[in-house]
This record gives structure tokens, sequence and C-alpha cells, in this order.
């Protein structure tokens, strides 16, 4: 028999630690993620925004001005309807976003827990 497949048996409360730290790892690796994704969303929106004002900070300032007052001068329904699209079209963009980045976490994260489970 091999030296490298001599290994102490495992007992049942080792097994147990070891899926505990692989399931803290998963869920912290997974809200830092989540946490970069969202942070990508946010600036893609701001970057459309800057460019749209042809990145002068005047020009972008008053278009915010101006949405802004739009805004507060709309009445309670039509301000719900803007904020349902605005978080739509800003769930869409994150969505988006996840389904692209999703496939190199899941092959990161599959890398990450089976050489740690190697060791």
């Amino acid at each position: 028999m091999p030296a490298h497949n001599l290994r102490p048996p495992v007992t049942r409360s080792a097994e147990l630690r070891r899926l505990l730290a692989d399931a803290c790892h998963l869920a912290l690796s997974a809200t830092l993620w989540l946490g970069g994704t969202l942070l990508v969303t946010l600036g893609t929106i701001l970057a459309v925004v800057i460019l749209a004002a042809d990145a002068k900070l005047p020009l972008l300032f008053a278009h915010l001005g101006n949405l802004a007052s739009h805004y507060l001068a709309a009445d309670a329904a039509r301000r719900a309807e803007f904020d349902l699209q605005f978080v739509g079209l800003t769930g869409a963009l994150a969505l988006l976003f996840v389904l692209a980045r999703l496939p190199a976490f899941a092959a990161r994260m599959r890398r990450e827990l089976s050489r740690k489970n190697e060791q």
C-alpha cells in the first residue's frame, strides 16, 4: 500500500468540524462575492449616468438636480412607479452580473474546497 494513502481515521466530530468550516467558508465567500457584484452594479449605473452627462460634473449635477426636482414634485403614485422601475432595472442589471460571474465563482469554490479537503 502506498504511503500517501495512509491517513489517520477521521472521527465523526472531526468530520463535522470540517463540514462546518467548509459551510462557513462558503457563506463568507458568497457574501463577499455578492457584495462585490452589488458594487459593480452600482458602479455601472454611476458610469452610465456620468457618460450621459458627457463626463462633465456641472452637467451631471444639473441633470441630477432636475431629476430630483421632478421626483419631489411628482405625486405619490408616480414616485412609486419610478421607484419600482428603478429597482427593477437595477435588479435586472445585478442579475445579469450574477449570472455572468457565477461560473467563475463556483469553479473557484470547488477548487478551494477540494484543495482544503485533500489536506
